[in-house]
């Protein structure tokens, strides 16, 4: 595997460059955590909402900042299982995780940049033996996995990756940070709009004459702008379900030409309007079915899996029953009632149901109270929100573009297949200190 490595880049096991950790928990109350694929160490209680250690919680591996620690459990993120080095000053982790520290001839952020880009991925495949055990761990020894390969670059180059890694980590970080900010700012902004209206403190307030019970942007909404109303939603657009065609006849899906909108569309639904569909169905499937062809600027609401997740079809479509879908009327304006939805995120967690997968169910829906101001506020109060979901597609659009290549500048780095300039490494060597 390493045949094609630079000429001076060293191929060691891992058992040459780290020291296997087996120490037990002390009983000094240090965090309970875990590892995720795609969030590294967490607190057990954020994840679980428990710490599940229990009884077992003395045999759990104290650890140390600075200090990796492999996860073999089997994941959609991580088939091969992850590591992760710890940034807390400790923490007590599972007893089933390997648990290592690196020697001082290796950069401990090159570590961390070279096991977090899956260096040891290959490896890991052809070392695992008979794919996943009923505990959902992967079937690898210990010693088989400290006698794993990888290829070492000089110290030098190790800290020079680690730089130019450590530079694009930042930028990612950043991005990642701006994009919470308007973020938080839309929500800000969208509860004063979406109670008190653009005109804000200047507009005359009337009280709510009717309870408000399902539909709430926010608690402790008292009073209202004098000419808006709070109605039920059926009374301003009619809901509409959706339905799935038989999967046992290929005439209802074979060369159809209608979209149709479902769960593997859930990525189109952040958009402001959904134009494409992952499946396509036929006129004879939707006439001998429950389906139906909804028209545009239909409101479509994933009610299932992905729940609270709102926009409007851009053209004619269906939809499957995991979505309740509302054409609106003459006095509700589609890109307003999207708006409303995606501000309401705590309400729909309120009303979910089902302990598998959550859900909102259709009686629910029948039920929906919405505050409806005149439509030229409703327009413009959508073009407020609508400019901010605008600006967070673009920061999100970068950032996948940032995560890209980070992940293609990782395997050209870590594999030597591109190699800095000698310039970078220079301002690497000779510095005092421990590597690792």
């Amino acid at each position: 595997m390493w045949d094609k490595r630079p000429a001076d880049w060293d191929v060691k096991r891992l058992s040459e460059i780290a020291t296997r950790i087996v120490r037990k928990n002390d009983g000094a109350g240090h965090p309970v955590m875990t590892i995720s694929a795609k969030r590294g160490f967490m607190l057990q209680s954020d994840k679980y909402s428990r710490d599940m250690a229990g009884q077992s919680a003395e045999r759990y591996i104290l650890l140390r900042k600075g200090e990796f620690a492999y996860n073999k459990g089997n994941s959609q993120t991580a088939p091969q299982g992850c590591i992760f080095r710890l940034n807390q000053e400790t923490a007590i982790i599972p007893f089933v995780y390997y648990c290592f520290s690196i020697d001082r001839d290796i950069d401990p952020d090159y570590a961390t940049h070279a096991f977090q880009g899956g260096i040891l991925n290959r490896e890991l495949a052809r070392a695992i033996n008979s794919g996943v055990r009923n505990d959902g761990l992967l079937n690898l020894p210990a010693e088989d996995f400290f006698r794993l390969q990888l290829a070492v670059p000089p110290i030098a180059e190790q800290r020079a990756i680690a730089e130019v890694m450590g530079s694009l980590e930042q930028t990612i970080a950043k991005t990642k940070a701006f994009i919470e900010t308007i973020a938080q700012t839309k929500h800000a902004t969208m509860r004063e709009l979406l109670t008190v209206g653009i005109r804000r403190v200047t507009v005359p307030l009337k009280r709510l004459q009717t309870r408000w019970v399902l539909g709430r942007i926010a608690e402790g909404i008292t009073h209202i702008p004098i000419d808006w109303e709070l109605v039920t939603l059926t009374k301003v657009a009619k809901l509409e379900s959706g339905h799935t065609p038989s999967r046992d006849k290929p005439n209802y899906w074979g060369g159809g030409d209608i979209p149709w909108l479902s769960l593997a569309d859930t990525d189109a639904l952040d958009a402001l309007e959904v134009n494409k569909t992952s499946e396509c169905v036929t006129a004879e499937g939707i006439a001998k079915s429950s389906a139906r062809i909804l028209p545009k600027d239909t409101v479509v609401f994933s009610r299932t899996a992905t729940v609270g997740k709102a926009t409007r079809l851009k053209r004619p479509m269906a939809t499957s029953q995991d979505f309740a879908n509302w054409v609106c009327g003459p006095t509700l304006l589609p890109a307003y009632l999207v708006q409303v939805f995606r501000h309401m995120g705590r309400e729909w967690e309120r009303l979910q149901e089902g302990s598998t997968h959550q859900t909102i169910y259709m009686p629910v829906f029948k039920k929906l109270q919405i505050l409806r101001p005149p439509k030229i506020e409703q327009e413009k109060i959508a073009e407020i929100g609508e400019a901010f979901d605008r600006r967070i597609a673009s920061e999100q659009d970068a950032l996948a573009t940032l995560v890209r290549n980070r992940a293609a500048l990782a395997q050209e780095l870590l594999s030597g297949r591109l190699r800095l300039p000698d310039s970078v490494i220079a301002r690497h060597r000779n510095k005092p200190g421990k590597a690792a």
